[in-house]
């Protein structure tokens, strides 16, 4: 077995899963031998998990989820509420931000590098002989992972859509499915319209479980419950079965049998309260509904932590490069849904009474998300993009010249590209003196590129 080697002094550029080298040159090989496949069903999958005895029928009560934007986030305040109470609870989310371990979590803390390459080696045996893909591996080696390791639950996010994808495996009546969201993204997989897209995530709807519904367009709605009418699965829908009310400083959660006034959470955005009740909501409908205290979501809205979402970024490399009085975030969105929730942010912004200050976007997007669909609600609040070359990531990615073009080409002129994202930030620097806003945006591996250079 590969032994774990100390990450000091490893350099940034030299890693791209783990800054454990031993960790990086595993999951490296394992992206070679198992590389990413389209969801194409569950049968795929049987054989290997048989051979690894079945860990996904060994689970305790999953939690879980599909949707287009808030899944983690949704699982963050689940984490939060179960932990606050004393409980603990596995985790299993896609992808990560910063190092491959984020993904499994194993009674509140990432998998140790140990312990995950004991599992990759059992796993790697297990899957002689089959045609597998990467997620599949690794949503198998997380299954393996929790069944060894007691815990109250399983938050288990969906990788790609709901129906085939590889966490839909699991079953039985120990589970409630939530749904978040539904939006345009991975169309080229999923489909080009709302319901091509809802019927997909509307597949991990399991028959006689509950399933939890976010707010959504109405035609999506009906997907949602003509698939839970058709297994006999009860729906708990938002604007019926429970519903959200923002104030000032804090929100109020309101269902047939619960009502709550607690205070933001300390996610950035409004859009966050919708997560949080859908997160309260699941509870309701599981065997867990005894943790719905004030004190205890009081106390959870406070230490909810999901990095990459509306993240303020104050310490640091990139910290330093601001002039005094500037502000940096970062957020992971990269669709139409996540850029609308954006500009409306850029809205809440620019109404700010000390004074609102310039709102600058510097980007990258993959190949195959919809560019138009992301910017045109954003260009609207910014003064300025700078488009960098983001050639560090494993993912095939718009070049700096090509999506800048794209950008002039909706009308937007002030535009401008840059080698690195701490070059772009120099450049901002240099050219404005008044203090000026900066939001890191368009794609989840540029948000963990520049968490990455946070180490």
């Amino acid at each position: 077995m590969l032994k774990v080697q100390s990450a000091k002094n490893i350099e940034l550029s030299d890693w791209t899963f783990s800054p454990q080298p031993a960790v990086e040159e595993a999951i490296r090989h394992i992206y070679t031998k198992y590389p990413p496949l389209y969801p194409a069903g569950l049968e795929r999958q049987m054989p290997f998990l048989k051979k690894l005895g079945n860990p996904q029928q060994k689970l305790p009560f999953i939690f879980h989820v599909a949707g287009t934007n808030g899944k983690g986030s949704t699982l963050a305040f689940l984490q939060a509420i179960f932990e606050t109470a004393g409980l603990s609870v596995h985790k299993y989310t896609s992808p990560h931000l910063v190092q491959f371990e984020e993904r499994i979590v194993i009674n509140g803390k990432t998998i140790a590098p140990e312990l995950l390459l004991d599992l990759i080696g059992k796993c790697e045996e297990a899957a002689k002989g089959e045609k597998i893909s990467f997620f599949e591996f690794f949503t198998a080696l997380a299954f393996l992972a929790f069944a060894q390791q007691p815990a109250t639950a399983v938050l288990l996010e969906t990788g790609l859509g709901g129906l085939y994808d590889a966490t839909n495996i699991v079953g039985g009546n120990q589970l409630v499915s939530l749904l978040t969201r539904i939006s345009y993204d991975h169309m080229h997989i999923l489909g080009n319209t709302l319901p091509e897209i809802a019927m997909n995530k509307a597949g991990i709807i399991k028959p006689h479980t509950p399933c939890v519904i976010a707010p959504q367009e109405d035609i999506v709605t009906g997907i949602f419950l003509k698939q839970a009418a058709a297994v006999e699965a009860p729906a708990y829908i938002y604007g019926n079965d429970w519903k959200i009310t923002p104030y000032t400083g804090g929100f109020e959660y309101k269902s047939t049998h619960h009502k709550f006034r607690l205070p933001s959470p300390c996610l950035q955005g409004q859009h966050q309260l919708y997560n949080a009740g859908l997160a309260l909501a699941a509870l309701e409908n599981s065997p867990f509904s005894s943790v719905l205290e004030q004190k205890i979501l009081e106390r959870a809205m406070q230490r909810v932590d999901w990095p990459g979402r509306l993240q303020k970024i104050t310490t640091g490399p990139l910290a330093k490069l601001l002039p005094r009085d500037w502000e940096l975030w970062l957020d992971g969105a990269h669709n139409d849904s996540g850029a609308e929730i954006l500009a409306d942010q850029a809205k809440l912004w620019a109404r700010e009474t000390s004074g609102a200050l310039p709102l600058h976007l510097v980007t990258a997007m993959k190949q195959t998300k919809d560019v138009s669909g992301f910017y045109r609600h954003l260009l609207p609040h910014a003064a300025t993009v700078q488009v960098i070359e983001a050639n560090w990531a494993d993912t095939p990615m718009q070049t700096a010249e090509d999506l800048s073009g794209q950008i002039r080409t909706m009308g937007y002129e002030q535009v401008k590209t840059a080698a690195t994202l701490e070059s772009a930030i120099k450049a901002l620097a240099f050219q404005f003196s008044a203090p000026q806003r900066i939001l890191v945006t368009g794609s989840l591996y540029l948000v963990g590129h520049a968490l990455k250079g946070q180490f």
